[in-house]
């Protein structure tokens, strides 16, 4: 049975509950009212209070009380949607509410019907089930006890009531017995609706339970995953980060030592003949060594390469051209430079002057080049970058670190790079560009 399907019927008992307590009420409240006319047209009032220990109450009055009261009772129970559970004062104060009117509407019928309690247990049954306390279980046994105390032979041991069924006894034989099996048969499909309304209950919270049971669970596996995924991805950005600082590292140390070992071995080929042209060469490796610490350190601390900061794409090339080229004597390298009207984020602008930074120092270091070309220009929305060295080249290239990395770099970017080692050796770039990086 589906949980609409639980919340529809027990609705239905609900409403049948309250529909058969009016009936109850307003049958032994006219009971009242119609034996007292009855004894009066038939003038039997001698007889009827030889009946009774206690002198009755007005029926007329009794009659109104309990329309009245129980009108008020069962507009507060239907107002309360059972799908649905109030505030916790303004639930409370309802149901205290509840109980005052049950307890006045059984005392002014001389305790002869208490099963509208159960009418009352099953609404603050429903609408306490979230609730855990004590306040609860207080009014669940205030409850059971009016119920099983509101009895005429157990309170008129200790004050004086009027018998209620003095006004069954005191009609004819057959009226009366025919109203007294009305009165059980009443009671009972009260109490039926209740047990019912009960079990109904019980099935529905077993029924809740158990999926508030597989959605903890589902919760804790979904909690669980989210951990693996958490950690999974924690491990993914520390190689990440590994990686980046290890290009980093790479890209600054590797340029900054072939820049030293072209410019140291430059002097050793100088120092004998020029003295004083060896000491300007070795100031200028002492100038790599500082900017390459200098380097170092902004990759360690995440920063980008300082002469980017202060120069731009553009300038930072010629700025490690001119370093490249005032270590070797030998070494020549053209830029071409066609692309002044864009301007990329810093992210990108590092990435691409790394690139060609390490394209620069493979060409000396492993191709041994003296010449070297670099074009820097814009074509159907990308930007083209074109390395081109004269050094020895290699027909099977099998790609290091540097390679790699410049890989990871480009395909960062979304763009593509290609190698050709066939003659000398030439890197081509092409990266899309971006809305608003064409100024």
């Amino acid at each position: 049975m589906s949980k609409l399907t639980d919340m529809k019927t027990i609705s239905t008992l609900r409403n049948g509950m309250v529909l058969l307590n009016y009936l109850i009420i307003m049958f032994f409240a006219s009971i009242n009212l119609l034996v007292s006319r009855y004894v009066i047209s038939e003038e039997i009032s001698h007889a009827f209070l030889e009946t009774v220990e206690h002198l009755p109450k007005n029926p007329s009055r009794v009659f109104w009380i309990c329309f009245t009261m129980y009108a008020m009772l069962a507009g507060l129970i239907l107002s309360r949607v059972v799908t649905e559970i109030p505030g916790k004062k303004a639930n409370y104060a309802s149901i205290i509410l509840e109980i005052l009117l049950s307890f006045v509407m059984v005392w002014q019928l001389n305790l002869v019907y208490s099963g509208i309690y159960l009418l009352v247990f099953s609404d603050c049954l429903f609408h306490l089930r979230r609730e855990k306390n004590s306040a609860n279980y207080t009014v669940m046994i205030t409850l059971v006890l009016l119920y099983f105390l509101s009895n005429y032979y157990v309170i008129s041991f200790f004050m004086p009531m009027t018998d209620p069924v003095a006004y069954f006894s005191i009609l004819p034989r057959d009226l009366s017995l025919l109203l007294m099996l009305l009165k059980n048969v009443l009671e009972v499909l009260n109490l039926l609706l209740f047990v019912a309304y009960l079990s109904l209950y019980i099935s529905h919270q077993t029924v809740e339970n158990e999926n508030i049971a597989q959605e903890l669970d589902m919760i804790n596996q979904v909690n669980k995953e989210l951990r693996n995924y958490a950690a999974v991805t924690e491990r993914i950005g520390e190689n990440n980060e590994r990686k980046r600082l290890a290009r980093e590292i790479h890209d600054t140390l590797g340029h900054a030592l072939t820049g030293i070992a072209a410019g140291v071995d430059a002097t050793l080929i100088i120092i004998d003949k020029s003295p004083d042209l060896a000491k300007k060469q070795l100031e200028l490796v002492s100038q790599v060594v500082r900017e390459g610490i200098n380097d170092v350190r902004n990759s360690l601390n995440k920063l980008r390469p300082g002469v980017l900061e202060n120069t731009g794409l553009k300038g930072a090339l010629q700025k490690i051209i001119s370093e490249f080229v005032g270590l070797s004597e030998d070494l020549s390298i053209d830029l071409d430079y066609e692309a002044e009207q864009a301007s990329f984020e810093v992210a990108k602008e590092d990435a691409l002057f790394r690139v060609i930074q390490e394209s620069i120092t493979n060409s000396i270091r492993h191709g041994l080049a003296s010449h070297i070309y670099i074009r820097v220009y814009i074509q159907e929305n990308a930007l083209h970058i074109l390395v081109e060295d004269n050094g020895q080249g290699c027909l099977s290239i099998q790609p290091g670190y540097g390679l790699i990395q410049m890989k990871e770099r480009i395909a960062a970017l979304h763009g593509s790079i290609q190698f050709d080692g066939s003659d000398g050796f030439t890197t081509s770039i092409a990266v899309p560009l971006q809305r608003g990086e064409i100024q």
